[in-house]
């Protein structure tokens, strides 16, 4: 996937401390756009999601303004006043200005400040990956007219973004699997293999974030009811079993259905998604998966994608519970890939 657009000033910069950000450690994603009830807030420049330990997790959002005038108080204001809406525990401003009195105001306010002459040391290898504009580029010129109606890759993918910031939840992870199914289906379609294997990639990825958001609470509880935990999670979703039977039996009230409650109750516990609780509930998958979203992230924007075929064996164990959830044969899936150079 060739790079075809110019980077601007302003691109390259975000580029430039997305590469500072994954070096520490960090799983990044950049512009990620913030909504509520599916209208556009406003953007997030970088979001930045590390694994502290078994029990906590960061999350951080980065505002960054490399101009001539980039107005860096009111920066440090807006950046810190979205932290209290996102919930994030950390914020940052990156800013072209390097007046000391920036960097004690930020402090004074719990705003993590990187200054010009910090960003003046940074250095990108842009040959090395694809830059977020290009990869969003490519994906505007694709559209879809199945599951998702007309949208673009772009919306979809940018869809799957945002679920990072206000659905870190079983509502959030269970979106994430239908993003997934259908962009590994489209791996099948011969012209778009390579880029469907890319946001494939990538959607899995925040699947996995997500998910490790949800494990830190579940994390030290007793095998079988870290499962029943899951189990309820992937079935009913953040409402749980007695919300979802709640809500059913207040249903029936309501519309007088002949319909018995049991019936809808039963038809909804239903054992699909076994596969999935008895994966991700092993104590040596939850460990990994943070790992495994970071090198996905790594392979989607590489220069040279990796062929699934040669992905690590942990990466291609997910892969393959997560085809056999989606009842899509894993060896047509791998053999699909077979001779490919990409």
């Amino acid at each position: 996937m060739k790079s075809e657009n110019l980077i601007t000033k302003g691109e390259l910069m975000e580029e430039k401390l997305r590469q500072y950000f994954l070096d520490n450690g960090y799983y990044v994603v950049r512009g990620v756009k913030y909504k509520h009830l599916g209208s556009d807030i406003t953007d997030i420049d970088l979001f930045l999601y590390a694994r502290i330990s078994s029990l906590s997790r960061e999350r951080i959002n980065v505002d960054i303004k490399n101009k001539k005038t980039p107005k860096a108080f009111e920066r440090i204001i807006w950046t810190k006043g979205l932290q209290e809406l996102l919930s994030t525990d950390g914020c940052v401003v990156a800013t072209s200005e390097k007046k000391d009195s920036i960097i004690e105001y930020g402090k004074k306010h719990g705003v993590l400040i990187l200054d010009g002459n910090f960003l003046q040391k940074l250095s990108y290898k842009i040959e090395e990956r694809i830059t977020e504009d290009d990869f969003l580029k490519k994906l505007s010129e694709i559209k879809c007219y199945d599951v998702y109606k007309n949208q673009t890759w772009n919306n979809i993918y940018e869809d799957s973004k945002s679920r990072l910031l206000n659905e870190m939840d079983f509502s959030g992870f269970n979106s994430s699997l239908i993003c997934i199914k259908y962009f590994l289906e489209k791996c099948f379609d011969k012209q778009k293999t390579e880029i469907a294997t890319r946001v494939a990639y990538l959607t899995i990825s925040h699947l996995l974030i997500i998910l490790d958001y949800i494990l830190k609470d579940i994390a030290f509880l007793d095998i079988d009811i870290r499962k029943e935990a899951l189990s309820d999670g992937f079935k009913f979703g953040n409402l749980g079993r007695d919300g979802v039977n709640r809500t059913i039996d207040m249903a029936i009230k309501i519309t007088n259905s002949r319909i018995p409650a049991n019936a809808i109750k039963q038809s909804i516990d239903t054992s699909e998604t076994d596969i999935l609780k008895d994966y991700f509930s092993k104590s040596e998958v939850s460990k990994i998966i943070f790992r495994i979203a970071i090198e996905l992230e790594n392979k989607a924007f590489s220069k040279k994608i990796t062929n699934p075929n040669d992905l690590d064996i942990s990466i291609r164990s997910l892969l393959s519970v997560l085809l056999d959830f989606f009842k899509i044969n894993r060896k047509s899936f791998f053999d699909l890939y077979s001779g490919i150079i990409m």
